[in-house]
């Protein structure tokens, strides 16, 4: 949540049968212009390149900005026509596919000049660069996107938003001093460990829906990515709003409070796509998605504000009986001790917003890789059934912590399937980087595709090999193959070349709570069935987030015991 800011802009993130298709055309306004937040980042080997990206630059002259490689930048629209239909050579690709084009054109750095209302951009490969710019950006970094949510909350309902709009779209000052704000009960894992039961029963709850929607066959419907969607939207509701909104119930009513805010989430994704890349002409006059769009976000402050405002209420009423503690306040609880009613509510929007749809892809990418690799399936299998002897048996703190192939699944998906496609920050001084001058001011694109494709940073890279985040040998008492573990481990990566949550201050706030989520549901999953595809194999594609390009119509069978 990642936050999707961080995790979109970060923690973002559906849903509904009818909603299936809109959220998979929202999903692109970053790739058609590759703004956005979250990241990971690297260098990639290659001959024709290789004095460019040594560890170590050759000491000489800094080059000017102009002198970066990069597309002709035309009068009036500059780089733009690249994108364009018919004559640009980016047009319609996916952010992950442009950034390899890119890369093997122009090389580890990459200028982008003259887009229309939008500051120069220059798109970094190299883990070196990556570390100089995230090292440089000062305590207050910058981050542009999320136009339509900015308009919207500076303007539309500048009534209620005035004076702040949150960690998601915010920068400077303002930013700086919400962030301060949520850190502490955001970021500390003491706090996140108490949602572990709580979150489990989401997870079990969701288990038996599975249970209850898959056919004679034993198989998930294809629109199965929107009932992922609902377990995420109802697990991070109860961390933002404390409270389950009911997503998992069956047969919803039309006017429910979670079916409207599900039909608000597919609503709100379907709307961004036009409204960031597309010619604003909803600034001009509000156009019908502009419309759309409003609503969906209307739906969330009047289901926020509610909640929140009965948070008070439980709240005062716990202290007026003297049962307060502060070790067993919840999140929502903490933040309102730090902030005022109304800033507590735009951060449990924000954790909405970017905590949906990363965390569902996630565990989209997470199960289609479990179902290609049924070999390291069953090594998690395995682990899970030591520590959960029974089924049902709940997942505490310390078999969470012992977990340790787990968690190295979830992290190998993220290398294989990045969730996001980069991490994007605006340089707050002058910086040399790829010994080039970039100036302040510049919008600095981080992709992680050809730092998590290189065989010289990842071994056998396009091989998914939860061993190569285990720190210890695997042995006859912990899963893993040691095979595995021993053709992949022993060189040093460099340390910015994988940074899933970002980095620094505004690395994804809801990072503790997005892999809490995802690592009870897959050992929920994977301890109670075996998951199997019969389609051919799992496709994805990367637009905004990385999502599936086909039906998860998912085989799960019973395990035994």
């Amino acid at each position: 949540m990642n936050s999707k800011s961080n995790a979109v802009v970060r923690l973002v993130t559906q849903f509904s049968g009818a909603k299936n298709n809109k959220l998979h055309k929202c999903q692109q306004f970053i790739s058609a212009s590759s703004w956005h937040n979250n990241s990971k980042c690297q260098l990639h080997t290659s001959n024709q390149r290789s004095a460019i990206e040594a560890t170590t630059l050759k000491a000489e002259e800094v080059k000017s900005f102009k002198e970066i490689p990069g597309p002709k930048a035309l009068p009036v629209i500059g780089s733009a026509w690249k994108f364009l239909p018919y004559v640009g050579e980016f047009h319609g690709l996916g952010a992950m596919a442009m950034h390899r084009k890119m890369y093997k054109k122009y090389g580890s750095i990459v200028r982008l000049e003259g887009f229309p209302g939008r500051p120069s951009m220059v798109v970094l490969f190299r883990p070196e660069d990556v570390e100089t710019t995230l090292r440089n950006e000062g305590p207050w970094p910058i981050r542009s996107g999320m136009q339509g949510m900015q308009y919207y909350r500076n303007v539309t309902r500048k009534d209620f938003y005035k004076g702040g709009s949150g960690v998601l779209v915010e920068n400077g000052e303002k930013w700086g001093d919400a962030r301060s704000k949520v850190n502490p009960p955001m970021m500390q894992p003491r706090i996140s460990k108490q949602y572990i039961q709580p979150i489990g029963g989401v997870a079990q709850d969701f288990v038996e829906r599975m249970r209850r929607i898959r056919d004679q066959k034993d198989e998930l419907p294809p629109d199965f990515i929107n009932d992922l969607f609902k377990w995420s939207l109802e697990s991070i509701a109860y961390v933002a709003l404390d409270t389950r909104l009911g997503c998992l119930a069956p047969n919803l009513p039309p006017d429910s409070e979670p079916q409207k805010m599900i039909n608000a989430v597919g609503d709100f994704f379907d709307c961004i796509f036009s409204l960031e890349v597309e010619i604003p002409f909803w600034k001009i006059y509000p156009t019908a998605t502009w419309k759309r769009f409003v609503n969906a976000l209307d739906i969330f402050l009047e289901v926020s504000v509610k909640h929140v405002n009965a948070a008070i209420a439980h709240s005062d009423k716990r202290k007026a009986e003297g049962e307060t503690r502060v070790s067993d306040m919840s999140v929502l609880e903490r933040l309102l001790t730090r902030m005022s009613p109304k800033e507590a509510t735009i951060m449990a929007q924000d954790m909405l917003f970017g905590g949906i749809d990363t965390t569902s892809y996630a565990m989209a990418a997470a199960l289609g890789l479990m179902t290609k690799n049924q070999d390291k399936q069953e090594l998690l299998f395995g682990e899970l059934k030591r520590l959960l002897p029974n089924k049902n048996d709940a997942i505490t703190e310390d078999k969470l912590e012992d977990m340790k192939y787990l968690k190295a699944c979830l992290k190998e998906s993220i290398r294989i399937l990045p969730i996001v496609p980069g991490n994007l920050r605006c340089t707050v001084k002058d910086t040399v980087l790829s010994n080039y001058n970039v100036p302040k001011g510049t919008n600095i694109i981080m992709p992680s595709i050809i730092s998590v494709t290189s065989d010289e940073i990842f071994p056998q890279s396009k091989r998914y090999i939860p061993e190569r985040w285990l720190k210890m040998r695997p042995t006859e008492e912990t899963a893993g193959n040691i095979e595995d573990f021993d053709a992949v481990n022993g060189s040093k990566r460099h340390p910015f070349s994988f940074l899933p949550f970002g980095f620094g201050p505004r690395s994804c706030v809801g990072r503790r709570f997005a892999e809490l989520e995802t690592e009870i549901l897959l050992a929920k999953i994977i301890r109670n069935f075996k998951v199997e595809y019969h389609y051919g194999e799992i496709t994805f594609e990367n637009k905004i987030l990385t999502m599936p390009k086909v039906p998860l119509q998912l085989k799960i069978t019973e395990r035994d015991s």
